[in-house]
């Protein structure tokens, strides 16, 4: 069924964020803020939603389901930037989240700026569309045991004798390691995406310019919810590029930092 709208999610954020940081008695916890989110949100108040939700973010919880439902309580308020924004969010904390990367994928399907990647044969899309959804530590996981499965079967092949069994042992040494070493590119893939900087424009419409000053040629114009690679900065600029390898200079107050 074509998706018509974002899913939304009701769970108290429990106990990774019990107690955190509450200062004057009766104040109010990160708990209750959430579930006065939720309510306001199923009330369809989601400037009142949303107001609850960037609450419990300033208490420095760092959970998806806050910036989720932050996300959708944006999108149901018409903010289509700061929806995004907080999906992106989201999905750096829980890569493997389907909701979150569906609505994501929801939202940014409104927005005015279309730009792809290079076009990529789809073995290699659908690899990479895996390699998104896979946790940084199962990866991990991958590599290091295929590489000691590996350095084991090599050890064992030294100390055997028989034809046919050292041969075996020579193609599982073999293929464990090669397995290890595209682990290893994927692992390094997976952090750079995530140590890479990005920012979503803000603004309805924003100029890239040629150069960190007003008085630069404008390149060209994204729009609200663009995701832009941050290159650079410089006094109130962010030098930043697009997929498809466009590249300028934009105003750093028409952008928000993933």
């Amino acid at each position: 069924m074509k998706r018509t709208d974002v899913r939304h999610r009701r769970p108290i954020l429990g106990a990774l964020i019990l107690l955190a940081a509450v200062g004057a008695a009766g104040a109010t916890t990160p708990d209750a803020l959430f579930e006065q989110g939720n309510a306001a949100y199923e009330a369809g108040r989601y400037d009142e939603a949303v107001e609850a939700y960037t609450h419990v973010l300033a208490y420095g919880v760092q959970d998806p389901r806050a910036h989720y439902n932050l996300a959708n309580a944006q999108f149901k308020a018409g903010r289509l930037g700061p929806a995004i924004l907080q999906y992106e969010r989201a999905l750096r904390l829980a890569p493997g989240d389907d909701d979150i990367r569906d609505n994501l994928e929801f939202a940014r399907r409104l927005i005015r700026d279309r730009v792809e990647d290079s076009p990529v044969p789809y073995p290699i899309a659908a690899a990479r569309g895996l390699l998104d959804a896979m946790p940084v530590g199962l990866v991990t996981g991958l590599l290091l045991s295929f590489y000691w499965v590996g350095v084991g079967a090599l050890g064992a092949l030294c100390l055997v004798r028989r034809e046919a069994i050292r041969r075996g042992l020579g193609y599982g040494a073999l293929g464990a390691l090669l397995i290890a070493v595209v682990a290893a590119g994927a692992l390094a893939w997976k952090v750079h995406d995530i140590e890479a900087d990005h920012a979503i424009v803000m603004r309805d419409r924003a100029d890239v310019l040629s150069g960190p000053a007003e008085d630069n040629t404008v390149l060209f114009t994204v729009h609200e919810g663009t995701r832009l690679e941050v290159r650079n900065r410089r006094d109130g600029w962010i030098q930043v590029s697009l997929p498809n390898a466009l590249s300028g200079w934009i105003a750093a107050a028409t952008v928000e930092p993933v």
